[in-house]
């Protein structure tokens, strides 16, 4: 997963997290909604095929020679 994806869903999560612990209904949702957006990003994401590169891949780096 690249790092862009990966932060759009942890601040997803985050404001999941945060939204569950407030009582104030309208400030909870708002939050909600900023997850679903951030989700919805991580998503595009895929369908755009993102812009890093998954730094677990092993592909090689341009320019490095085997050996």
């Amino acid at each position: 997963m690249n790092i862009e994806k990966r932060a759009l869903l942890d601040h997803a999560e985050r404001c999941r997290r945060v939204a569950n612990d407030l009582e104030h209904s309208k400030a909870a949702q708002r939050l909600r909604t900023m997850a679903d957006e951030y989700e919805s990003r991580a998503t595009r994401l895929d369908d755009e095929g993102g812009s890093y590169p998954d730094p677990d891949s092993r592909g090689q780096l341009e320019g490095e020679v085997e050996g």
